[in-house]
């Protein structure tokens, strides 16, 4: 339990430092009182601030500056302190724990990193420096494990502070990462060297922050069960900057023994169905509609399985009371971890952003609307997502369904034909000028 004295002192510096008050200032008053501070006592004192009101937006932007007070080190001296500590930690964490997982990730993002900046401070490497930034794109992944698989769970404990801070902080360094990439096709590395070195920094922060505040919570709070579910859902989006996710062997031991339980009991509900004389599978679902409007005809079970398995979608279903009930993602255009099924949906997304999914669910509750359709206009990777309201045959409101389609190849397949379409009117047009056969 964070010391309650503690607490309310480190509030009230948060609250100097949010009204502008000079870092060095408040960081003197810092070192008198405190030699050390508990990482829960940190992510108390921005709790209490949200509590009372405090913009979860604007304590993202102070988020830099809140850890500059509590660890107030340059740079390299945050680095090399963060080596020491994580050398210790590792003596008690098993290879292929989801801790040792994101720290060997964090390691080699360093190391990209590290070579990023050299290339950028000797001038001149400018393939250098777009070849690294393409890879630093990929950290869009990193951070959408350690926000499903951390962050959300930690929520559930009432531990809000990674979510509604450090999951900010994230979203604002992949968007500058992006930009950044953008940027170095049309200008040099060197116009953009400052931003680019800004953005390293950050990066470098968030390591520390992710090591020193937001793994160690959640190893203070996580079940080895809840530990289990993250290194199963590791696999999800595969490996990021490391070349492949390490076994953990007390993970793998467990997951087995659940696939064994799983089987145990799903040959019991078979030989229960046999001896009722009743085969679920060829249980028939009929559909009454026209086949415009709504289905028609019928399938069995065993089909509907059939069909769901192959469609070209990515499909989430969330039931009226806004819990994840059933995924379908073969294309894995966006990660769905089997952990965050019986969760509420919320927590599978940004705090800023969990207003407009709220929004648009009443809308699809009271009838306002039936859909809502987005793009994402991803140069590499065009997505059309679609918002479907869920209705029984009255009308009654049961869920909503999110449709994901990767629209690569139909971009490429359109853009193909309108170039064979141009060609073909150009040859027209030039058989109709005088003088041609």
């Amino acid at each position: 339990m964070a010391e309650l004295g503690n607490v309310q002192q480190l509030k009230a510096m948060l609250q100097r430092l949010g009204a502008g008050e000079d870092l060095a200032s408040v960081r003197e008053d810092f070192v008198k009182e405190f030699k050390d501070v508990p990482v829960k006592d940190i992510m108390a004192a921005e709790q209490e601030l949200i509590k009372d009101g405090a913009d979860p937006r604007k304590i993202t932007k102070l988020c830099d500056l809140h850890s500059a007070l509590f660890h107030g080190k340059t740079e390299g001296e945050a680095i090399r302190e963060q080596k020491r500590m994580k050398k210790q930690d590792l003596l008690q964490l098993p290879e292929g724990h989801p801790v040792d997982y994101f720290i060997r990730e964090n390691s080699a993002l360093e190391l990209i990193l590290n070579n990023l900046q050299m290339a950028l401070e000797n001038g001149g490497h400018d393939d250098k420096v777009q070849l690294a930034m393409v890879r630093l794109k990929k950290i869009r992944a990193l951070y959408g494990k350690k926000e499903e698989l951390i962050m959300a769970p930690l929520e559930r404990y009432g531990i809000t502070g990674p979510s509604e801070v450090m999951w900010g902080v994230d979203d604002e360094i992949k968007a500058e990462v992006g930009r950044l990439s953008r940027g170095l096709q049309r200008t040099s590395a060197e116009e953009l060297k400052e931003p680019i070195l800004a953005v390293i920094k950050r990066m470098r922060e968030m390591i520390y922050k992710d090591e020193n505040i937001l793994l160690p919570i959640a190893m203070q709070n996580l079940t080895d069960d809840e530990w289990v579910d993250v290194y199963r859902d590791l696999p999800e989006m595969g490996p990021v900057f490391i070349t492949e996710i390490p076994k953990w062997a007390h993970g793998e031991q467990v997951l087995m023994e659940r696939m064994q339980a799983e089987k145990s009991a799903a040959e019991a509900e078979d030989m229960k169905t046999s001896a009722s004389g009743a085969d679920f599978e060829q249980a028939v679902v009929h559909f009454d509609g026209n086949g415009s409007e709504s289905p028609a005809g019928e399938m069995t079970i065993a089909q509907l399985r059939g069909l769901m398995k192959i469609l070209p979608l990515d499909i989430t279903f969330i039931d009226d009371q806004m819990i994840n009930r059933f995924y379908k993602n073969g294309d894995k255009v966006f990660s769905r971890p089997l952990s965050t099924l019986g969760q509420s949906t919320y927590q599978c997304h940004p705090v800023p952003i969990r207003a407009v999914v709220k929004n648009l669910t009443d809308d699809f509750r009271s009838g306002a609307r039936d859909s809502f359709t987005r793009w994402i206009p991803n140069p590499d990777r065009p997505v059309k997502v679609t918002y479907l309201a869920v209705r029984d045959k009255e009308g009654t409101y049961l869920g909503a369904a999110e449709i994901i389609q990767d629209m690569t190849e139909a971009f490429r397949q359109f853009r193909s034909m309108e170039a064979a379409s141009m060609k073909e009117e150009a040859l027209k047009a030039a058989r109709t000028q005088p003088g041609q056969p």
